[in-house]
């Protein structure tokens, strides 16, 4: 009994003292703006009128103008006092209710506002950063803010008596996939006669953020093979095998590599010998996602093939997680204001899908590399007998080539290609064709689309970017001189 009434007593000190960090790290957290100095008090049109009328008392020798004038100055020192004290002890906090969803899915956001002083909060005004991505369903709830298309401002206004506390919820709605920081908060308070003004910053808040992970798409949907999406068992070795262990010889056979001979053993015996490996319990999974919606990347972005591309990636990530295969994630994308590409290692642990799911969410168009090239350098870190699975609008010659080297490297390859166009098939390279299932664009005619839809102040801007372009993409044509391979005029 004694020992959870201890128990108790700790766990109550420990809540205390959280408290009393969350107050400290607020306050240090508010950066002072304007309306608080002793400038503003001093050059206060209060304090000016009422030394004016006590100047005035003094030489009229009017006791009644002197009282009056002492009285409007003390009144503006304490509305002072009152404003620099306003924010002192407030305490702003959000309680999400899920922090990560799918598109179009809905949350629920617990605003909680406290003034953890003695002194009153005659009115506070609170505005808080908040994407239109991840907003409240009832838009009427953002301000806009100007020059910013990508956020809005979430107003509440309060009034809050000593030691008060006051709650706010909103219903989310995540729309579309990403990765989206909340904040900073800005507060304004001041004084009962709004003489005085108060404003700050709270950026520790912007640490929270809200995710929407890509669209998961039903792997029979996109026309995968019911069985085994990542080719057909009954054609790959019953065991896995960890090709760094070697157990032992026998004779070789047909089905074996060239890698696999012990030369060795075969100059001893005469006859070929083949390496014996140790089997191995499971198998590991790479996903190698191309960001690039066409093979010469710097055309541009298709946005339509990017989000399919990463639907698909999420997609078998979760196949594989139900597998309780072991996988990993490597993309030649990038973060928002990150020039490195992203690696996910492989695990097999519960937390696994949610962090590639994560790391999908996070991507923008942004290609570090070209893709052949970016998977061999990654080739190192991938585990010998890994499954690569390249997820790619289109098939270059150099992913062909870099996937018939990573084949002689004893890595198992397959192919997940999302244009139209299907390549042509190699010699023990799985090929899945999984177009999507739009056309793509006339890309003139979204141009002249955005000319018509911007201002005149704009136009001029976005017809010389178009006219460049178009102007590229038939040089382009010129010189590969061959029709359907840029799908330009």
């Amino acid at each position: 009994m004694l020992r959870d009434e201890r128990v108790q007593v700790e766990a109550a000190e420990e809540i205390e003292k959280q408290r009393r960090k969350d107050i400290e790290q607020d306050q240090q957290a508010l950066v002072q703006t304007r309306g608080d100095s002793v400038n503003a008090l001093v050059n206060s049109r209060y304090i000016s009128l009422a030394v004016i009328a006590f100047v005035i008392g003094i030489v009229l020798e009017n006791s009644l103008l002197i009282g009056l004038s002492a009285f409007l100055l003390s009144i503006a020192i304490i509305a002072w006092l009152w404003s620099r004290n306003s924010l002192v002890g407030i305490s702003y906090q959000r309680r999400f209710l899920h922090t990560h969803v799918f598109p179009n899915e809905k949350s629920l956001v617990e605003i909680i506002v406290e003034n953890r002083k003695w002194l009153p909060v005659v009115w506070l005004k609170i505005e808080d950063t908040w994407p239109y991505d991840f907003a409240p369903i009832d838009q009427n709830d953002l301000a806009e803010i100007a020059g910013n298309q990508e956020a809005g401002l979430l107003t509440n206004a309060y009034s809050l008596r000593w030691y008060e506390r006051v709650r706010r919820r909103y219903e989310l709605q995540g729309n579309t996939r990403g990765i989206y920081d909340i904040g900073p908060v800005y507060i304004n308070s001041g004084d009962p006669f709004s003489w005085f003004e108060r404003m700050a910053v709270i950026e520790r808040t912007k640490r929270d953020y809200l995710v929407v992970y890509p669209t998961l798409i039903p792997l029979e949907e996109l026309g995968f093979p019911l069985k085994d999406p990542l080719g057909d068992k009954r054609v790959r070795r019953p065991l896995f095998e960890d090709v760094s262990r070697v157990i032992g010889i026998r004779d070789h056979q047909p089905q074996d590599s060239f890698r696999d001979i012990h030369w060795k053993a075969t100059a001893r015996t005469g006859k070929l010998q083949s390496k014996v490996y140790e089997p191995t319990r499971g198998i590991n999974v790479i996903l190698a996602v191309n960001v690039a919606s066409f093979e010469l990347y710097w055309r541009g972005v298709w946005p339509e093939m990017l989000e399919y591309t990463l639907s698909v990636a999420a997609s078998l990530a979760q196949w594989t997680a139900e597998e309780k295969y072991s996988f990993g994630l490597i993309c030649n994308g990038a973060y928002a204001h990150v020039d490195q590409s992203i690696r996910v290692l492989p695990s097999r642990r519960p937390s696994q899908l949610k962090r590639v799911l994560e790391a999908l969410a996070g991507v923008k168009f942004f290609v570090t590399q070209e893709f052949g090239r970016y998977v061999l350098d990654e080739s190192p870190r991938i585990p010998i007998g890994a499954v690569i699975v390249m997820i790619t609008p289109y098939i270059s010659d150099m992913i062909k080539s870099a996937s018939i080297r990573l084949k002689t490297y004893g890595r198992e390859v397959v192919w997940v290609v999302l244009g139209s166009k299907r390549p042509e098939e190699v010699y023990g390279i799985t090929l899945h064709h999984i177009p999507i299932p739009i056309e793509e664009p006339d890309w003139k005619a979204v141009g002249d689309e955005l000319m018509v839809n911007y201002g005149e102040t704009e136009s001029e801007e976005i017809a010389q970017r178009l006219e460049a372009r178009l102007r590229f993409l038939q040089s382009l044509n010129s010189v590969e001189g061959s029709e359907g391979e840029i799908p330009y005029e």
